[in-house]
């Protein structure tokens, strides 16, 4: 019995590993982006503003180096981050 548990244990914790490390979607990136976009133009100005600007910009920075070799994927966030420019 305390074998099958700790067997059931290490395969949960290695599935929970293994979608944390995954590729996020482009929608999601975008989604992120998007929410964050908004909270610079919502913000007044001052510390608030520069607050939200640097969430957005690290945010940017991060998914830049995580996928600046796939130019497909960043097409496809740019295009659905269009969406929610509208």
């Amino acid at each position: 019995m305390k074998k099958k548990l700790s067997t059931l244990c290490i395969a949960i914790l290695c599935i929970a590993f293994a979608s944390c490390g995954g590729k996020q979607s482009a929608s999601s990136v975008a989604q992120k982006w998007c929410d964050l976009n908004g909270k610079v133009f919502k913000a007044a100005d001052g510390t608030e503003k520069e607050a939200a600007k640097a969430a957005l910009d690290k945010y940017e920075n991060e998914m830049e180096a995580k996928y600046k070799n796939d130019d497909a994927f960043m097409k496809e966030v740019e295009k659905e981050a269009e969406k929610c420019e509208d």
